[in-house]
């Protein structure tokens, strides 16, 4: 197996990495304006003949600091460093942040992990860049720092929301399009479908009693859940369970996908949000155990409370069918675009 470019202390960069070019954040999302940022980092990079190289932490800052509830993370862990590597980065320095971490001022963050970790000969940030303890330093004390250590600090512009350079596209904002259901504002922002990933769990097997067997995912995926509701999405399984070996593992296959508590069975038990998706014509695959990303195209209705099971299932088909229909015409628009 290949070992990814990812390293959680400075002791694990490797020796002959050279002199690098670094960008410094949470990178939540690893959205438009985040990959904006990381493509100019890569053409500073290659005009020096560097390695750039993302440094980021996790926990994110704030669910150490004291604000986890109002800081639900667009994407996992992994998804995030994955991310970052999909954009171009050679290298991620991925720092476990603590309340300790969080004690290292400006210049002591500086020297340990871009100038003796990395060896980084440019910098490149946003205009409101902060870092150190209490979040001290900025980009002035930044520019001072590179001229006593003998690094370039290159500043870039926020991406606005044409692209243009004004404006601001941020993690904060796509959280709130993602908690309000509207996932085709919160893609245009991405810059992608937003995904959720988790391994199958066993659920009530209501669905397949109902014709519809859905991939449960667990309590707990990776990813922000949006709010409840019907969506048209896609499903590939990223990681098989071993029992499953030699079977074809599905590859961005048609989904409709479910979140809720599902308030027409709420007398069977106390209710318990889940996500769900039912794939297209997968009526006898097997995921349980398997790791599976959902991606996220477009809402399609709320949830909804049914005086039947016969009502539900009708509902259900027309769900499949509106799922088919957005897929298709969001295929035709893609392959209509420049």
């Amino acid at each position: 197996m290949t070992l990814l470019p990812i390293w959680h202390s400075v002791e694990e960069v490797p020796a002959d990495l050279g002199e690098t070019a670094v960008s410094i954040g949470n990178y939540d999302g690893v959205h438009r304006g985040h990959r904006f940022v990381l493509d100019q980092l890569r053409h500073h990079a290659e005009t020096r003949s560097l390695s750039p190289i993302a440094l980021t932490f996790w926990p994110h800052p704030r669910h150490v600091m004291g604000a986890p509830a109002t800081t639900p993370l667009i994407t996992g862990h992994e998804d995030r460093d994955r991310l970052l590597l999909l954009a171009g980065m050679h290298g991620v320095l991925d720092l476990e942040f603590t309340f300790g971490f969080a004690q290292h001022s400006p210049e002591d963050f500086v020297r340990i992990f871009l100038v003796e970790g990395l060896r980084a000969s440019c910098v490149v940030l946003g205009e409101d860049a902060l870092f150190g303890r209490a979040n001290a330093g900025d980009i002035t004390t930044m520019r001072a720092l590179g001229e006593k250590y003998g690094f370039e600090v290159v500043t870039a512009p926020d991406l606005g929301p044409e692209g243009t350079g004004t404006g601001r596209i941020s993690s904060s904002g796509i959280r709130r399009d993602l908690l309000a259901g509207e996932v085709r504002e919160a893609n245009e922002a991405l810059g992608r479908l937003h995904t959720v990933t988790d391994t199958v769990h066993h659920g009530f097997r209501r669905g397949r009693e109902l014709g519809f067997p859905t991939a449960n995912l667990g309590p707990a995926p990776q990813g922000l859940i949006p709010a409840d509701g019907v969506y048209a999405g896609y499903a590939t399984v990223t990681e098989q369970d071993a029992a499953h070996a030699g079977v074809e593992p599905l590859a961005g296959a048609p989904a409709t996908i479910s979140i809720g508590t599902n308030p027409t069975f709420e007398a069977d038990g106390a209710p318990r949000r889940t996500v769900e998706a039912y794939v297209h014509g997968a009526h006898d695959l097997e995921l349980y155990g398997d790791t599976v990303r959902l991606e996220f195209v477009d809402f399609q209705r709320p949830t909804l409370k049914f005086d039947s099971v016969d009502a539900l299932v009708a509902q259900m088909a027309e769900d499949v069918e509106v799922t088919r229909r957005t897929l298709e015409a969001e295929a035709s628009r893609g392959e209509q675009t420049p």
